[in-house]
């Protein structure tokens, strides 16, 4: 059988190539032995129809991790892998992943690597299936497993922060654009019919809102049918990595949210290098893992660029000062890891560090903007309540 295999070479160098072996335990070994590291092996034509229906579904990150902290017990009592395997499938209630790992302990029971067996579902964080490799070269199963547990802990507890600081300036701002389209849609016209019945002269506060108003009315059709067809539009733009990339350019470049998104690229780029470091592997596939496991392409971009740069032969920290991405700050704290070689615990150092930055800057920023908004629904109802009673006060004056 053929399989398209992803190496890297002594010298550094990531290459793709076929080759051909009965099984992938078999080619895995002969090409270890040739001296190469293995990123991944894929069968070139046969794929399991039911891994095709698998792909297709997500696997909870919280369901995971509750996964992983099973398998990391199960591990350290000495039970063995397949015993393992099969107690896991048995307690995991969340079907896509209960399938995911029957199909792993078929595979490692065909005679797969545990690594190679996740990496094939293609259901699994990339990180996840080279942590794995790392402890099987190593033999220390056991502890990068609580290595990427604790990784996962800290990553998930980190996004659930940040989004739980935007959900009520999120609010505030359905909220406002609701009560807008309350107000144009319902408020203002039943407003522009009493005073026209009333044939009372309007001021020009109110007459500029009822114009406004029954403006938007006329083409709010056309409006949402643009809205709709620009949101396909983005939606077919998006699968472009160039415009992914051109995108990040312009998010990270806002005058208060870029800094804010720079410090989570950052400190989620120290936080998944230091996990594969710590497996015991290698640099350059470290991070070569590292860039496809970051959510941001500019970052993946610039890891990539700093990948050639370290094959070359130059420092890591060197090499990431040239992509231009980087703060100073965290290239200081990389340089000292490096010189004094503790760069696995330096690059932990700097994931909390911007983690804690982000933490702070995201609470600055949340306690600024929720009054802004507050204060934004407070003039648009000032300015209606003005805009429509003005008439009214005339009319009283002139009955006085």
């Amino acid at each position: 059988m053929e399989y398209v295999c992803k190496l890297g070479t002594e010298a550094g160098r990531v290459i793709s190539q076929t080759e051909e072996a009965v099984s992938e335990a078999q080619l895995r070994q002969r090409l270890a032995a040739a001296g190469y590291y293995v990123f991944s092996i894929e069968p070139k034509e046969v794929l399991k129809a039911r891994l095709r229906g698998l792909r297709r579904r997500k696997i909870r990150p919280d369901d995971f991790l509750i996964f992983n902290q099973q398998f990391l017990t199960l591990s350290k009592s000495g039970l063995p892998l397949q015993k393992s395997l099969e107690l896991l499938a048995r307690q995991t209630r969340a079907q896509e992943l209960h399938a995911a790992v029957e199909e792993v302990r078929e595979r490692v029971r065909g005679g797969a690597l545990l690594s190679e067996a996740f990496e094939a579902l293609g259901l699994f964080p990339k990180i996840y299936s080279a942590t794995l490799r790392a402890g099987e070269r190593s033999g220390s199963l056991d502890r990068v497993l609580a290595q990427y547990v604790t990784y996962q802990k800290a990553t998930r507890s980190f996004r659930k922060k940040f989004l739980a600081a935007l959900i009520y300036p999120a609010f505030l701002l359905v909220f406002l654009v609701a009560l807008i389209a309350f107000v144009i849609t319902f408020i203002v016209p039943r407003f522009a019919m009493l005073y026209a019945d009333l044939d009372v002269q309007l001021p020009p506060l109110t007459r500029l809102l009822i114009e406004f108003s029954l403006g938007i009315k006329r083409i709010g059709l056309v409006v949402l049918v643009g809205l709709g067809a620009g949101l396909l539009l983005w939606r077919g733009a998006w699968r472009s990595q160039r415009t992914r990339v051109a995108w990040d350019r312009v998010k990270f470049r806002l005058p208060v949210a870029g800094k804010l998104l720079l410090k989570f690229s950052v400190a989620e780029f120290g936080r998944t290098l230091a996990t594969l470091l710590q497996g015991g592997i290698p640099i350059v596939a470290a991070l070569e893992t590292a860039k496809e496991a970051v959510s941001s392409p500019l970052l993946a971009q610039a890891i990539t660029q700093a990948q050639v740069e370290v094959t070359g032969g130059r420092s890591l920290t060197a090499s990431l000062r040239m992509t231009g991405f980087f703060p100073a700050i965290a290239l200081d704290m990389l340089e000292v890891g490096e010189t004094t070689g503790a760069l696995p615990s330096m690059l932990e150092s700097l994931a909390e560090f911007f983690e804690e930055d982000v933490s702070i800057d995201l609470s600055t920023l949340v306690a600024l903007v929720d009054p802004l908004m507050i204060a934004a629904i407070a003039v648009v109802v000032a300015f209606v309540l003005v805009a429509f009673y003005l008439p009214l006060f005339s009319m009283a004056a002139q009955v006085h």
